[in-house]
Order: C-alpha cells, then sequence, then structure tokens
C-alpha cells in the first residue's frame, strides 16, 4: 500500500509542477505580449531651472513626449549644459521640487546654482 501511496503523491505532485508551469509560462507570454504592444510611456516634464542664454531654454518651459524625445529634443542643450536634464521635472512634482529650488542646501538649489554659473560664463565667453 505505501507503494500507490507514493504513487499517487508523485502523481499529484506532478500535475501540480504542471498547473504551476503552466501559469508561468502564461504569464511571460502575457508579460511579452504587453511589452510588444507598450508604447512609450508620454511625460510632461517642467523646466525649472535659470533661464539659459540666448533664449536657449526659459524657466518653467513645458516638454510633452517621451522621455527619450525630450532629450533628443534638447541634445544641443544638454551638450553644453548636462544639469538641465536634472532640472526637468514632472509636472505632478512641480510644486514640491520648486519649493526645493529654493531652499538652501538642497540638491536642487545647488544645481539650479550651479547652472546659473555655467549660463553666465557661457554668455561671457560669447559676448
Amino acid at each position: 500500500m505505501a507503494t500507490k501511496n507514493t504513487a499517487a503523491s508523485t502523481t499529484a505532485a506532478e500535475k501540480d509542477a504542471e498547473k504551476v508551469q503552466a501559469v508561468e509560462n502564461t504569464t511571460t507570454e502575457e508579460k511579452d505580449a504587453e511589452t510588444a504592444n507598450a508604447q512609450p510611456e508620454t511625460v510632461k516634464l517642467v523646466y525649472i531651472g535659470p533661464n539659459l542664454p540666448k533664449a536657449m531654454l526659459q524657466c518653467n518651459k513645458v516638454f510633452e513626449g517621451t522621455e527619450e524625445g525630450i532629450k533628443k529634443e534638447l541634445s544641443f542643450i544638454l551638450e553644453k549644459f548636462p544639469l538641465v536634464e536634472k532640472m526637468l521635472v514632472p509636472t505632478k512634482e512641480l510644486a514640491e521640487k520648486k519649493d526645493k529650488v529654493k531652499t538652501t542646501g538642497n540638491v536642487y538649489n545647488k544645481y539650479y546654482s550651479d547652472l546659473k554659473a555655467a549660463a553666465l560664463a557661457y554668455a561671457e565667453q560669447e559676448v
């Protein structure tokens, strides 16, 4: 009788393993399908840094599109001022990040100050 119990247990365990495998396969297939159908997420970002010289970029300018597309659009500016990327914030976080820009000792305040100094140096260099 012990042999039948073991065989029955093995069969039940095998069936459970097959069910788990089927669920894992389905989940993987669903994830692959979602990834294939998913388009890059559209975001709204606001630039909260200082105005850049020659009207390259103004404070509070809103960008809408994919993050990759926005970075591509700003590639010329990002070459000259890499910190601009850190000053692009989602509209949902705008109020919070603007407060941080005004708060001395905060990283956003530091980015703002560094960008302002770089913009002034760039403007003087061009003159």
